[in-house]
């Protein structure tokens, strides 16, 4: 088995501190999307650079399951208009996100707050190709208005990930800086070897920047939706920031199926970059001297079927990645972050995902995905 991309979740806003050490192992990076044709507005140095080199490694890439259609803009008329009033929408967007949050809550509760949020603007949900077809027409409305809901969510909590990514971005630059002063203090000194290794790693953590309780409700909304996808995902690993996700995950598929989830790989990345440097330039050399030494092929080559010393990623082989990232990336003025990746065998992401966080409630989307397949690659990305 060969990993090719990775899919990340449950973000939908690329950001520098995901695309930059994932771009150097991947040839493309896939993020969900609410709505069809609505690509994010990326402002950050290295994100366009990349962005903008189609069918070449390392691009990012967007992924609508479930698309709105004919629905499309109505949707976006009814996110404008929660925008420029929020205070009229805030006691149905609260009562939405508890409905959503609450694994108990019934379908029709939740179907109410949003048929109230459509009405409220003259809006009601359409039932075209956005929507599972149902057993019963109950069913399909329900269906309407969970991916609605869902939607809405995700779109609303995009806003607040922008400014949370120009934070770290902020904090990254101060980290950088911080670490620059300290060397140049340094120079000329004699008998000093400390190394103060927290001066560049970053100041600003994401393991705690959501809360567990906020992720899960997003984590619902967006399996709702990756829940509709057609494709079968077998060369593609599904990579997280938070390690309150990965670990309900595993821990969901330890109890469910036989056995625990298969640990691949721990590998280093580089964590940031400097932004008055070339970031493209630098990931297409180093992945030509990595090409060379057949490193990558080694790495995305998992062994899924075979035990961890059949691995084609060897310690030599190890050995020489690290020292290829110290070369291209010296860790004192780009950090690191490791990937640690695991395998799931013999059930697809759609139904892991669906299952472990939204399959409480969502009767009718149990009909979008196969219960079994190959697997799934999971992985979390640590700083």
């Amino acid at each position: 088995m060969s990993v090719e991309r990775a899919y990340i979740f449950p973000n939908i806003l690329p950001e520098n501190g995901l695309i930059f050490p994932l771009a150097q192992l991947f040839d493309q990076l896939v993020f969900l999307r609410p709505v069809e044709d609505d690509l994010p507005e990326i402002d950050t140095p290295f994100s366009p650079e990349i962005a903008d080199q189609p069918g070449k490694g390392g691009c990012v890439n967007y992924s609508c399951p479930a698309p709105l259609v004919g629905d499309r803009e109505r949707f976006l008329i009814l996110l404008r208009d929660i925008r420029s009033r929020p205070e009229d929408y805030a006691g149905h967007l609260g009562n939405l996100s508890a409905g959503l949050g609450n694994m108990v809550r019934p379908n029709e509760q939740e179907q109410s707050i949003m048929d109230t949020l459509l009405h409220q603007t003259g809006i009601r949900a359409g039932s075209k190709d956005n929507t599972l077809e149902p057993r019963k027409g109950q069913e399909k409305n329900a269906s309407s208005a969970l991916l609605w809901q869902a939607r809405l969510l995700l779109k609303l909590g995009e806003s607040l990930d922008r400014n949370q990514a120009d934070i770290r971005r902020n904090l990254d630059r101060m980290t950088r800086q911080q670490g620059e002063l300290f060397r140049e203090l340094r120079k000329g000194q004699e008998g000093e070897h400390t190394e103060f290794t927290e001066l560049v790693s970053p100041l600003f953590s994401t393991d705690n920047e959501i809360s567990l309780k906020q992720q899960r409700l997003r984590l619902k909304a967006w399996s709702r939706l990756f829940a509709l996808s057609p494709d079968r995902f077998e060369t593609t690993a599904f990579i997280s920031q938070s390690p309150d996700t990965v670990e309900a995950l595993l821990e969901y598929y330890r109890q469910k199926y036989t056995g625990a989830a298969k640990l691949l790989l721990s590998l280093p990345l580089p964590a940031f970059f400097n932004e008055e440097h070339d970031a493209l330039l630098k990931r297409d050399r180093f992945q030509q001297e990595a090409a060379k030494l057949e490193l990558i092929p080694a790495i995305r080559a998992l062994p899924i079927t075979h035990t961890s010393a059949d691995s084609v990623f060897s310690e030599k082989a190890e050995t020489a990645w690290t020292d290829l990232l110290e070369r291209h990336y010296p860790a004192a003025e780009h950090g690191r972050c490791i990937l640690t990746l695991y395998f799931l065998s013999g059930i697809t992401p759609q139904r892991l995902f669906l299952e472990t966080f939204a399959d409480h409630d969502d009767i009718s989307a149990r009909e979008a995905v196969e219960a079994t397949g190959t697997g799934t690659v999971l992985g979390i990305l640590t700083r």
